[in-house]
């Protein structure tokens, strides 16, 4: 049987008893990385989240139940212009984390340069060939005459936005790989304000219905790309857009590394192409009213999942670009807690707030509110397997793993719940689609241990169990030493550790000195001048190499430190001053420096 108890366990050391967070437990580094990063991915997607909200709630109140029949029909449209976000924006996420897990910060310039060129370019041709063909568009997104005239003003408001869309989806990935997390709330201000101000006077004042709908969330993806723009020029970051640094030896990669998410928007196009069909087959347009309800607060009570799996890939394309097995698996765990204690109460709140959430959209339409309350309960129960297949999606990006992407992704937008939609429905009517969703959840869940089971050709028990490396994973490392310190004490003592783990492991007395001198010196200095506030730590990973070899990597969420600028900086002044800095200097055959997520990451070669 699975541990799930092995899940949520104490992340600091991974053979440590099961102990759950309290209040004045101390959290990791990886935590902490991870707690912040699952913070910004949290504030940038409700961009995107609350202009859903608002403008289904605008329509649903104001314009009536036919209208917010005519929303649900062109939900699709954020999933076709998520196809192009997918590839830039997780590609980049991607191969970015890997590099800078390698401590290459040079590539991240190219690969951000390539990114806003293939953005802007990509976006802008999409924009002006949908509004062109907007009729059409409206027919294939299954508008009906009754529904067509509100489907096409709707979407030709839409595609005025899709290069604020795409562009602002792009610059929040590096504002938040540069841990410039602050930078994004502003976005998020500017879209409520203007996406709601714009929907109250399109609908009460100019009375233009669902095109000053579309025209106002257009408008507040406009104001958010602005704001991020600002943010992006004063943060003071490395990354600048020219022509120059762009490098599309990047695309190839790019593309591949960001296809598996793509290929999920994909089917999130063809899904409720088929499911909305079924839905007016069955249920007619009140049912599909009460379906746009779940459509439109979906990515509300989905965010807190789905982000866990944003920060998983960004996370994990790092680690595993260290090959540092110990930190993925702390990752995976970190994000199962998250699930248990998080998104379990979610969906408890959705379950039992069900009509709430109904009469908050439809008001006083009281058929369609009974419909959606039903729909909404059977939603609720796939909200923890949803969370957890999100992880597995993306973990599955950031290793590199694309086939099982590919597979899992097709299976769980397209396969599992079209069957799960067409069988349940046709044997129990509309309740039976309702009840697909979380159907297709757990099917794809069995599937993903059913894979860890014949990777490890075992029943999978805990975390270690399923993170699918590949068997020459780490095969250069003959093993590695891990300590985290928060005081001079602790440093001290990690200094100790470290030359008895090198002599243990038969590196010789001289080259062992200097490892536990240079975490000394490294530890010690941060402690008393990066720390600035409680809870800041540093991590010290050291891995004996089987050519004899030793490599030190050193990861804070101090204050940021580049050491090798510091080095060329301080070069002329007193050889005396920084003494204990210049030797691990002096010592190193390499050093690399890199930030992401706000936390100095510090690479030595003994």
């Amino acid at each position: 049987m699975f541990d799930i108890c092995g899940l949520v366990g104490d992340d600091s050391t991974l053979d440590s008893p099961v102990k759950f967070a309290t209040t004045g437990e101390k959290k990791t580094i990886i935590h902490n990385i991870f707690q912040a990063a699952l913070v910004a991915m949290i504030v940038a997607d409700l961009v995107e989240v609350i202009a859903s909200v608002i403008d289904g709630m605008i329509t649903g109140r104001f314009l009536g139940a036919s209208q917010m029949a005519a929303y649900g029909l062109v939900k699709p449209f954020f999933s076709i212009t998520g196809m192009v976000s997918a590839v830039l924006c997780s590609g980049a996420m991607t191969v970015t984390s890997k590099y800078l897990g390698q401590g290459d910060a040079r590539k991240t310039q190219q690969i951000f340069s390539l990114t806003c060129f293939l953005g802007i370019t990509m976006s802008t041709i999409m924009s002006a060939v949908g509004i062109l063909f907007a009729n059409p568009f409206a027919r294939l997104l299954g508008a009906n005459d009754v529904l067509l005239a509100d489907v096409r003003s709707y979407l030709i408001g839409l595609l005025i936005g899709v290069p604020a869309i795409v562009m602002g989806n792009v610059l929040t990935v590096f504002l938040q790989l540069e841990g410039k997390y602050k930078n994004v709330t502003g976005s998020v201000i500017a879209t409520v304000l203007v996406d709601l101000v714009g929907d109250l006077i399109a609908v009460t004042l100019f009375k233009n219905g669902m095109l000053g709908v579309g025209l106002a969330t257009s408008a507040s993806y406009y104001a958010s790309l602005l704001v991020l723009l600002i943010s992006f020029k004063k943060s003071g970051g490395s990354l600048r857009f020219t022509f120059r640094n762009m490098d599309w030896g990047f695309a190839d990669e790019l593309f591949t590394r960001g296809m598996p998410k793509a290929v999920r928007r994909f089917c999130n196009v063809i899904r409720p192409w088929l499911i909305n069909r079924m839905i007016l087959i069955v249920g007619g347009n009140l049912a599909m009213a009460a379906f746009s309800v779940q459509n439109s607060s979906a990515e509300l009570f989905e965010l807190l999942g789905t982000c866990c799996g944003d920060a998983v890939v960004m996370m994990c394309g790092i680690f595993f670009g260290e090959e540092n097995e110990d930190d993925l698996n702390r990752t995976i765990t970190i994000a199962f807690r998250y699930v248990l204690f998080g998104v379990i109460p979610i969906a408890g709140l959705c379950f039992f707030g069900a009509r709430l959430v109904a009469a908050f959209y439809l008001g006083s339409q009281t058929d369609a509110v009974d419909i959606a309350s039903d729909c909404m309960r059977l939603y609720a129960l796939k909200l923890p397997i949803l969370a957890f297949n999100e992880i597995y999606l993306n973990y599955f990006q950031a290793i590199g793993d694309v086939k099982r992407s590919h597979i899992l992704s097709v299976l769980h937008r397209l396969v599992y719940i079209v069957v799960s939609v067409f069988v349940l429905g046709g044997l129990f009517g509309i309740t039976g689609i309702w009840a697909a969703f979380p159907v297709s959840e757990l099917l794809l869940a069995l599937t993903i241990l059913a894979m860890a089971a014949k990777h490890q050709k075992r029943l999978p028990v805990g975390v270690s169990d399923l993170l699918f490396l590949p068997a020459d994973f780490g095969k250069n490392r003959m093993s590695r030493f891990y300590r985290e310190v928060r005081t001079t004490q602790e440093a001290m003592e990690a200094s100790r550790a470290a030359g008895v783990f090198c002599r243990e492991n038969g590196i010789d007395a001289r080259r062992s000195y200097y490892a536990a001198l240079c975490i000394e010196e490294l530890a010690i200095n941060d402690v008393s001048h990066g720390f600035y506030k409680e809870g800041q730590s540093a991590a010290i990973y050291l891995s004996a190499l089987n050519n004899g070899e030793l490599t030190i990597r050193f990861r804070d969420n101090g204050r940021n430190f580049d050491l090798t600028k510091w080095c060329n900086l301080f070069k002329e002044e007193d050889k005396t001053a920084h003494i204990g800095i210049r030797m691990v200097v002096s010592l190193a055959k390499d050093i690399t420096y890199t930030n992401s997520f706000n936390t100095n990451n510090i690479k030595i070669d003994l």
